[in-house]
This record gives C-alpha cells, structure tokens and sequence, in this order.
C-alpha cells in the first residue's frame, strides 16, 4: 500500500510515519524507483507503535520491544505499577494494560486495532485527554550542537559583511564608537535575511547546519517556501536573538538554552519538522576548526589592508596609485589638492561648501630619482624665509609616501607589512618638526627640519612675530640603498 492508504488506516499523519521509519521503528520495502511499499505487517507495526504510544510508553521502549531487548509483559507492569499512583482518569489505561497482561500478548501477537477501537469508545464518553498523545513531531532538544550551528552561521555572516564593507569602501576600519556598532549590527542583520532563507529554501539547512548534521523540513518532508523561511528567520533574530543588541541577545540566547534544555520546542519551530542526521563526535571538531579558520580571517583582514595596490619595483604611475590608496584608507585630507598620475599635486574642483586652506600653504612636489623608469628615490625641498603664514607639518605627505614606497617589497608578508606600517606611522606622528631616520630593509627614511623664529604647536608652526625675520628648511627623502639600486 502508498503512504495515503496508510495514513489513512492507521490514523496517522504523514511526518510521524516517515518519524517512526528514521527513528528504525518501521521499515518498508522500496520499489525499484525508489517509492516506499507498505506491507499489511507494517500497518499492525504502526498500529502497535501508536497503541503503545497512546499508553505513554516512550519509544526507547518501544524500539527495545522491536529489537527484542525487553518483553512486552515486563514494560506492561511497570505501566501498571506506575498508573497505580495516578488519578482516576488513567484507570482505564490501567485496566487495559492488565487486559493485554491477562491475554498473555506479546508484541508480536499484541492485537493493537481492538484495543484502539475500545480507546476511542472510552474516551469519545468521557473528558479524560490522557489518551490524546500528541504523535512525534521531529525536534531537536540539544541546545549546544544549535548554538554550534548558529555560531559557526554568525561568523560567517559577520565576515561576509566584513568583506562587503572591504570590497565596497576599499577599506575596513573597525572602532568602538556606538555609531560603528550600530552599522556593523544593522549590516549582519541584513546578510542574515537575506542568506538564510535563501539556504533554508535551496537546502533545508544552513552552513552550519550542515556542518553540525541538522536540518529542518515540513512535516511533509518538503523544503520551507521561502515566505516560511524568512518567517522563520525573523523570528530567530527578533525573539531567539534580542536583534543582536547587547544584553539583549544574551536575554534571549538564555532563555532559548533554558527552553531547550527543558525539552520545550522554541515559538519558531513550531509547527516544522527540526532533524538530526546523527550524533557523530567529528561535527564538534570540524564546526570547532571551522570557527577558529573564520575568526582568524576576521583577525587579518586589517592587516591586508596595509598591502598596496601595486608591488615591487615602482614606475611614477605606481606609486601615485599607491599613494592614493593609502590617502583613502586613512581618510587623509589634503584640502582642495589631489595627487595626479605623475606625482603632482593638482588642484581640485572648488566646492563652495568646503573651506579649503589659503594660498600661502602649499604642499611640495615631489622628486623622482628613476632608473629605467623605476622608482628609486622620493624626495621634497622645501625653503621658507620672512614668511607671514604658519607651516605646515607635511607628516601625512612623508607617511604616505613612506607606505607607498616601503610595502612595496614583495619580500614582505602580511604581518611584516603592517608592522612596519605601524613603526612608519607612529614616527611621523610622534617626530612633528623633529629631524629623524628610519633604516627599514633596503630602504632608507629620513625627515631633515631646520627652523628659527616659529613657535611650534602640535600641528603646524606659526610665526613668532610676523614681522621679524623667520627661516624653515625641511628636507625629505625615502630612497633604496641597495648596492644594485
């Protein structure tokens, strides 16, 4: 027979017959196309597992009767020792278990359709709602391999939106400001309804789901519409997740845990059939090596940020793209001036809007020392006398040319690059006005200042009295000093 005549026999529904097959209670022929063939000895097995369910048996119970482990006269008196201690409305589902006892059935011979029958009789006369056992609905009530799961979703989620932010900006510049928090949040939340119904939909699972043997299904059997999966999903960051506020989602990932552990079946759950393909100890370890490789991409991410744009040896061109990358990553700001293609300044589009510097505060051209049309010296020279104006520091100028110069070397990985990244930057932002060297590698840095009648503040320098005699010299150069160079 087909799974309708058999739903229709037994009184069952489909998802707790297909339960019953995974769970090994029953198991039916397939046919050569693979559709499942009822047998009238499968049908007395069903009517025997929904009889012994109705009087409360568990089905580790009822699957060591099938395999032989127990007798049904055993399991039948510790019922009856049990439902002893009950109320009256349970003597019925007493007497009925000394009735079989008396018959001296076992479960092979247990005649399960007449004791049905008379159950429906007792209690279509009665209130009593001990005999309406509600059938197995799939679940799963383990709440560290679905936190497993969740976690290894929301690391992805998180460097999913992590290399968005990285392809879209051309940078990734993590802070502990609320406004930062706040966009980070809003941006997986996003990732999430849009990736995980699509997953739930395709593949009944999500990635880490997978890893961890889980997956969730109508009762059917059928994959969730994607209206169902979004639903459902919604509901996972709203009441599951406090929306990933904190505090909040601790709230609510406390009370998920305590629910679970108590057997409950979470508000978004109900109603869908939640499996587990197995309980296999090398999930933990893989969802566990998977966690560790994610968070460790999160980790570098900023430290790809330091390799440029273009590496080796550098033409002009090069290093003018390089520059600019660096300008963009650390949002430096050089008024109404932008470096060309050939390492000029060149003034920009003037927009009413911004308030540029005045005139008299100019940033040097650079000078290129080449060799083959290769770059192997950046340098500026720059002279004020009697000058009315303050001075500009050039420290952004020096750093990012310094940056675009030395992360070159593809001898560099990642983490030599953004160290030496961070000793560049930290010198030029502690040496303001100073004379200094930096020896990296083959490379050379050195800032030469000279000045007489400024007074220095942390930015700039202004004149003592304007109209008295006043002298800056500031020298600059990053070169290679390589004999081959």
């Amino acid at each position: 027979m087909k799974i309708k005549e058999i739903e229709l026999r037994s009184g069952m529904d489909r998802a707790n017959i297909r339960y019953y097959e995974k769970e090994g209670l029953l198991q039916p022929e397939r046919t050569e196309n693979g559709y499942r063939e009822y047998s009238e000895k499968d049908l007395q097995q069903l009517l025997k597992v929904r009889l012994l369910r109705s009087l409360h048996f568990s089905l580790e119970d009822i699957k060591s009767l099938i395999q032989k482990k127990t007798t049904l006269s055993f399991l039948l008196r510790n019922q009856i020792r049990y439902l002893e201690s009950e109320t009256e409305d349970v003597l019925y589902a007493k007497s009925l278990c000394e009735s079989i006892v008396s018959e001296g059935a076992t479960f092979e011979t247990l005649d399960a359709e007449k004791h049905l029958v008379s159950i429906e009789e007792v209690t279509s006369k009665s209130s009593s709602e001990y005999f309406n056992v509600d059938f197995e609905i799939p679940q799963v009530f383990e709440p560290i391999r679905r936190f497993a799961a969740r976690s290894l979703d929301m690391t992805l989620y998180s460097i999913l939106a992590i290399f968005l932010k990285y392809l879209i900006l051309g940078k990734y510049t993590p802070d502990e400001s609320i406004g930062y928090t706040l966009q980070n949040i809003i941006t997986v939340l996003v990732m999430i309804m849009i990736l995980e119904p699509i997953q739930l939909k395709l593949f009944k699972r999500t990635f880490g789901k997978w890893i961890m043997g889980l997956y969730i299904e109508n009762l059917n059997g059928s994959a969730l519409s994607y209206e169902d999966s979004f639903r459902r999903t919604l509901n996972v960051l709203v009441r599951g997740m406090g929306l990933l506020i904190p505090l909040a989602d601790l709230i609510s990932l406390g009370s998920s845990y305590d629910k679970l552990r108590k057997g409950e079946i979470l508000s978004w759950d109900r109603g869908l059939a939640y499996r587990m393909k197995d309980r296999k100890f090398y999930r933990y370890i893989t969802a566990f090596l998977l966690f560790f490789i994610i968070s460790l991409s999160i980790f570098i991410i900023p430290y790809l940020q330091y390799i440029p744009p273009n590496k080796g040896s550098l033409t002009v061109e090069e290093f003018s793209e390089n520059f600019r990358y660096y300008q963009n990553l650390f949002e430096v700001d050089f008024g109404n001036y932008k470096m060309d293609n050939y390492g000029k300044w060149a003034e920009k589009e003037m927009d009413e809007r911004i308030e540029y510097l005045p005139d008299a505060v100019k940033y040097p051209h650079f000078r290129f020392r080449m060799n083959d049309h290769i770059v192997k010296e950046i340098s500026f020279n720059v002279t004020y006398e009697d000058n009315p104006f303050w001075v500009e520091n050039y420290r952004d100028m020096m750093m990012l040319a310094s940056l675009s110069f030395v992360n070159a070397d593809e001898s560099m990985n990642i983490f030599e690059r953004a160290q030496k990244s961070v000793e560049i930057m930290k010198r030029f932002y502690t040496e303001n006005f100073k004379s200094h060297t930096l020896s990296t590698g083959n490379i050379q840095i050195s800032s030469i200042v000279e000045f007489d009648g400024y007074e220095k503040s942390i930015e700039i320098l202004e004149p003592a009295n304007r109209e008295s005699e006043n002298y800056y010299h500031h020298e600059f150069f990053v070169r290679k000093t390589s004999l081959e160079n």
